[in-house]
């Protein structure tokens, strides 16, 4: 009995498996097929097939064509056609479904709106022409009463197909400004009704040149930028098709932009006329150069087509390669200083040999790098003196590995109190910067010099912290990574977040000004009896840093590291707020 039963489950499980393989795997895309088609109206049309739409509605005929793989609009106008809606409208009618049929054979089409159809669609599909008229909405709204051409039968079809069908002729244009590839664009000119042409040209991969109104580096960042922005430009609205006079348009003497494409015999030339602007609709008016046809463009676009040479310039005062730099020189009213790169790090070589803040001299060579001209003062350097510029205020040089002689900076104060005369001698234009990059490039040892008060320590590596006060000496011991024990004067679990701040305020304590070299008058800065001396210990008991605490006063606190005689003035909000008793640290 038990193997009779077992054998008439397994040809149970066999069955249901044959019956699922059947009717799931090769039954089963058949069926979805199927029933997908089910209830559509044209039930082999597919929306890539169809080449050809007429949509006729009261106020117009549309009509829309296609040719190898691209839409046209061919009346009312003759347009390129935008491939986005016109796709939603193939789709629609591929996929249309005769949702119910509700009069076989009627006697009054005006009951359905079919009299005089809201919109009729006639298009062409593998050489066969299919029609549907559209008329009324169903009470819901949501269904709208349709026929197909030929036959009497009316029937609900989905209002969606009714608004694809109404859109204005101005939803299936082409809306892009000037169809190009960036990387075909090898030139560009600039003509406005007044003023100097301008053109620049593509010199290798990457490298601009103006050509005109004179020979000069040009703005690659710009020029991409522009030519991003023309690309991506739509049009905002179509404002004439063959407009009788252009004067309305501010377009008989327009801002004329034009687009060098290739090269040799596949040269062409893609142009933008620009007109007058419309303020109320933040445009400006606009014509593909060679049509008639006058459109809005966004004034953002506007905006950013050049009308003089420095907009296309190359602004780069000083231009050197970063990582290459292995020595500099700054020369100001403040003194000469001497950096040399030396295993990775800055060093402060004259006047006297210290330690370089890596962040104060990348900085500085940073803002050199980046300092950009405001405006063009000369294209030579025949009259430096009338710029101050032959006994300049600062002089920045630069030495890049394996050169023999430095790139040199100059830089002097102009007139105009915002601004600051520049060049690079023996090459390039004087220009006016902004003034202050007198400041940001004229720097001091000072400016200059490392101004950690402690060497660099891992802050985890410190496991206590002792603040001794004149009162009492708070002793802080880590038992975890954030967690600190009061060991003294007072035991107890203590605040381990503030505790960790401060050893890490310690450890990136820089001072912003030496006030006593040699640790002269001590009482003047609350020093000769500090309000509190911060000590951080690691687990060999040896001191990491130990720091004391003076007066506080216009934002300043004066501190001292014992065994050294320089008494320092710090941010007074680097350290926070100072435990002063038990109280503030037990929890």
């Amino acid at each position: 009995m038990h193997w009779k039963t077992t054998g008439i489950l397994v040809a149970l499980l066999l069955a249901l498996g044959i019956f699922y393989y059947v009717y799931e795997v090769r039954e089963g895309p058949a069926r979805e097929k199927a029933a997908e088609v089910k209830g559509r109206l044209w039930k082999d049309l597919q929306a890539k097939d169809i080449d050809d739409v007429v949509l006729k509605r009261e106020a117009d005929t549309l009509h829309l064509k296609k040719s190898g793989d691209r839409w046209a609009l061919v009346t009312p106008v003759e347009s390129r056609a935008d491939a986005g809606p016109i796709d939603l409208l193939t789709s629609s009618l591929a996929s249309a479904r005769v949702e119910r049929e509700i009069d076989p054979r009627p006697s009054k089409l005006g009951d359905y709106g079919l009299e005089t159809p809201a919109a009729e669609v006639t298009f062409t599909a593998k050489g066969q022409t299919h029609g549907l008229r559209l008329g009324a909405k169903n009470p819901t709204g949501t269904w709208v009463y349709a026929q197909e051409a030929g036959k009497p039968a009316v029937f609900l079809a989905p209002e969606s197909l009714l608004q694809d069908a109404r859109k204005a002729a101005a939803d299936f244009r082409d809306k892009t400004v000037l169809t190009f590839e960036t990387k075909d664009v090898k030139g560009l000119a600039v003509r406005a009704a007044a003023g100097p042409a301008i053109e620049a040209a593509l010199k290798g991969a990457d490298d601009w040149q103006l050509t005109l109104p004179l020979a000069a580096r040009a703005d690659r960042s710009q020029i991409s930028g522009l030519l991003d922005k023309l690309r991506a430009a739509k049009i905002k609205e179509f404002v004439a098709e063959s407009p009788a006079t252009l004067a309305e348009y501010g377009l008989d003497r327009p801002l004329r932009l034009a687009l060098i494409l290739g090269e040799g015999k596949d040269r062409a030339e893609k142009g933008l006329r620009i007109g007058k602007t419309v303020p109320e609709k933040k445009a400006a008016y606009a014509q593909r150069e060679g049509e008639p046809g006058v459109f809005l463009v966004e004034d953002e676009l506007v905006k950013a087509v050049p009308t003089a040479p420095t907009g296309l310039r190359d602004k780069t005062v000083f231009p050197y390669d970063r990582a290459k730099v292995e020595r500099l020189e700054v020369e100001s009213p403040k003194g000469k200083v001497a950096l040399t790169l030396e295993g990775g790090a800055w060093k402060i070589t004259a006047p006297v040999a210290l330690k370089a803040d890596e962040g104060a001299t990348s900085d500085l060579l940073w803002k050199a790098r980046d300092l950009r001209a405001k405006d063009f003062a000369a294209e030579d350097q025949k009259r430096l003196g009338a710029y101050g510029l032959d006994h300049p205020e600062v002089r920045l040089s630069v030495w890049e590995k394996d050169a023999k002689a430095p790139r040199v900076l100059v830089l002097a104060p102009a007139k105009e109190k915002d601004r600051a005369y520049a060049a690079v001698p023996g090459e390039g234009p004087v220009v006016a910067v902004e003034a202050s990059a007198l400041a940001d490039l004229g720097r001091s040892v000072q400016d200059l010099r490392d101004r950690a008060l402690f060497a660099a320590f891992e802050a985890r590596d410190v496991t206590r912290v002792q603040i001794e006060r004149t009162a009492q000496t708070l002793v802080a011991d880590r038992t975890g990574e954030d967690d600190w024990a009061l060991s003294a004067p007072k035991k107890g679990k203590a605040r381990g977040t503030r505790l960790t701040d401060l050893v890490w305020a310690i450890r990136n304590l820089h001072w912003k000004e030496i006030v006593a070299e040699q640790g002269a008058d001590p009482v003047r800065y609350g020093l000769d009896h500090p309000v509190a001396t911060l000590t951080l210990s690691g687990k060999d008991g040896k001191t990491v840093a130990a720091l004391a605490v003076g007066k506080t006063e216009s934002g300043q606190t004066f501190v001292r590291v014992p065994g050294q005689p320089a008494l320092y003035a710090i941010d007074g909000k680097a350290l926070g707020d100072l435990p002063g008793s038990p109280e503030d640290l037990l929890l």
